[in-house]
């Protein structure tokens, strides 16, 4: 009966569910070269920027240094932090007191503070007249009042008359040698007799509580009631009324303030949660061993040892330092951060990597232990082949990769949406600020700033570059994240690589904007990294003969696989070989050392590192274990003459 033709028709798609298109969204299985060459990449920038830690490594965290441990451990512990209340819209319940930024002004209002009556009822009096001015739903109130005091200065007869006008409800007539007294505030004077008398007393109360001696200091608490806000005003006077009785609680409420300029209790919680080595580890000699180690596992990292446990060591690692010195964290230390948790979370070292070589080498002696080996001629299992020929796809390469992709996106939708809210973005002015910038541009250079002035000459060139740039960082920020998704990855690619590659020229954030480029990485098709580093055609190839049933000699086949990235060398299963022997394309045989500086010469991944061979001794272990010789075969004993 005639088969059935094929159908020429494209196959019919397969249905998959909302759920199955959100996982193979997240979970796509890729090529692992990819966030390999990532790893590597990122790794020598993480290993450059340690590196020079290392100059100034105890100015940077150590005990003494720029920002030393005291100060860091007090704000780990102590550091308030502040929120809105979650269910009311009236914040005043978590606005804290504050005193003057200024250090001067600070001292003088945090006086007047610990001056203050310990009694908690004596305290309370003598603030009455602070408080009854801070309650007014009048917000111009507690200025004029305040106003009004001050104007008393620090004369007792001044204020003896101001009072008198208060109680009275009569302005006195003007003398001869005395200034005009003012009328009472107009909210003072329409209170009944009795409730002016109490204000009367409240004013002197609070006038003896204040400096008496020092103008200075007595003006700056005065016009720090009078510059606070409302809300800061009665957040300040009820600090005040609530002060401890208890000495110790009282000052340390007191010191919190004028450190920190807040409060403990108004505080959602105090302190950061972080953890770095350099809070515990101070001693200089100690800091070098540690930051050594780091410096180790960071390489590892890079070169791909261990990278399961390197990857994570690294991001602990690095996270350290930055949590270390977080006044100096800086755009860089974002993005390497977010380049190694999840270079950690994804299988980085899957490809170019030595785990990659003993993953190889494993395989190799695994298809050598397959019965039919040397039957089949020296071809491998197709399975093992195929894992020798390219790194399976990974799903936790794909993940990795997909979250740098999405990250990267919400990076620049949020620059590029947060630029907008700044008038310099829309008429181009932005790009010029940052060309003529002396801190971060290339100023410095005459032939630079010649260039500027020359083109600022004429005006429509001005405008066209300053607006393209403007206008193309925007596109690039706002629709790049859309676009990278669409046909025009590649368009978007090569602009965001091209403006990244123009700050960093320009503004010298080198660093930083490699990290971005390297993030950009992400983007490439799949396989395209593994495609660029292969070596084409034009490699020499080999041939190396070993005896399959010797445990020595597949052990050095299964190292020349391991390293033979490119599928140079071709097995030849010889029973007959005393020891591996290597044939190159001129029919040239070798072993020993000479086997050696052969595979090195030939080999695409070896022919970097050829300068190893030069240090004593390396070259003859090499040889040993890639060209073992065959082992002595015990001689049985003479028969000795009979006697």
């Amino acid at each position: 009966m005639a088969s059935e033709a094929p159908s020429i028709t494209a196959p019919e798609p397969v249905y998959r569910t909302p759920w199955q298109r959100w996982v193979g969204f997240w979970f796509p299985a890729a090529d692992p070269t990819t966030l390999g060459f990532i790893r590597v990449t990122t790794g020598l920038l993480v290993l450059y920027i340690h590196i020079a830690y290392s100059i100034d490594l105890q100015q940077f965290f150590g005990k003494h240094g720029w920002y030393a441990a005291a100060y860091i451990e007090r704000e780990r512990h102590e550091y308030p932090w502040q929120v809105s209340p979650f269910w009311s819209w009236d914040p005043e319940s978590v606005v804290p007191a504050k005193v003057p930024e200024f250090p001067h002004r600070r001292k003088a209002v945090v006086d007047f503070i610990r001056a203050l009556p310990a009694d908690g009822a004596k305290r309370k009096a003598s603030l009455e007249f602070l408080r009854r001015v801070s309650d007014s739903d009048n917000p111009e109130a507690p200025v004029v009042a305040l106003n009004w005091f001050q104007d008393m200065r620090t004369f007792p007869e001044r204020r003896d008359r101001y009072l008198a006008a208060l109680v009275s409800g009569q302005v006195p007539a003007v003398q001869a040698d005395q200034p005009p007294t003012p009328a009472p505030p107009a909210f003072f004077a329409a209170l009944p007799v009795a409730e002016r008398e109490r204000v009367a007393n409240d004013v002197r109360a609070f006038w003896d509580v204040l400096p008496a001696r020092d103008t200075g200091a007595r003006a700056y608490v005065l016009n720090h009631f009078v510059e606070l806000g409302p809300e800061l005003r009665r957040a300040l006077v009820h600090f005040l009324y609530t002060l401890p009785d208890d000495p110790a609680e009282r000052e340390k409420k007191i010191e919190y303030l004028d450190y920190w300029n807040n409060e403990a209790d108004k505080a959602l919680r105090t302190g950061h949660k972080v953890f770095s080595v350099w809070f515990h580890v101070t001693d200089p000699t100690q800091m070098a061993l540690v930051h050594a180690c780091v410096l180790i596992a960071i390489l590892l990292f890079t070169i791909g040892l261990f990278t399961r446990v390197t990857s994570v060591l690294t991001w602990i690692a690095v996270v350290c330092y930055i949590h270390r010195s977080q006044q100096i964290l800086f755009g860089m230390d974002t993005m390497m951060n977010i380049l190694l948790f999840y270079l950690m979370v994804g299988n980085s070292g899957a490809a170019l990597s030595v785990d990659r070589l003993v993953a190889r080498y494993r395989a190799a002696r695994a298809g050598f232990a397959r019965a039919g080996f040397a039957r089949a001629g020296g071809a491998l299992p197709p399975a093992t082949q195929a894992f020798l020929d390219a790194p399976p796809p990974s799903r936790s390469a794909g993940l990795a990769l997909r979250l740098i992709q999405v990250h990267f996106c919400f990076i620049y939708v949020a620059a590029g949406l947060s630029k907008l809210k700044g008038g310099a973005w829309w008429d181009g002015r932005a790009l010029w600020d940052v060309v003529v910038n002396p801190e971060f541009t290339l100023m410095q250079y005459e032939w630079y700033e010649k260039a500027l002035r020359a083109g600022a000459t004429i005006k429509p060139l001005y405008y066209a570059v300053t607006v393209l740039g403007v206008w193309g960082t925007l596109f690039i920020e706002i629709a790049g994240p859309f676009l990278l998704w669409t046909r025009l990855r590649w368009l978007i690619i090569l602009l965001a690589t091209a403006m990244h590659a123009f700050i960093a020229v320009l503004m010298g954030l080198n660093l930083f904007e490699l990290l971005m480029i390297i993030m950009l990485i992400a983007f490439l098709p799949d396989q395209v990294i593994r495609d660029r580093l292969r070596g084409g055609p034009a490699l020499p190839r080999l041939k190396l003969a070993f005896a399959p049933g010797s445990a020595a000699a597949t052990r050095a086949a299964a190292l020349a696989v391991a390293v033979d990235a490119e599928n140079q060398v071709a097995l030849v299963p010889d029973p007959g070989a005393t020891a591996p022997v290597l044939t190159d394309a001129q029919g040239t045989r070798t072993t020993g050392p000479h086997g050696v500086g052969a595979l090195f010469r030939s080999l695409r991944l070896l022919a970097p590192l050829s300068f190893v061979l030069w240090v004593p001794g390396v070259r003859g272990w090499l040889a040993g274990r890639l060209f073992p010789a065959p082992a002595a075969v015990p001689q049985p004993a003479a028969p000795t003459a009979a006697s």
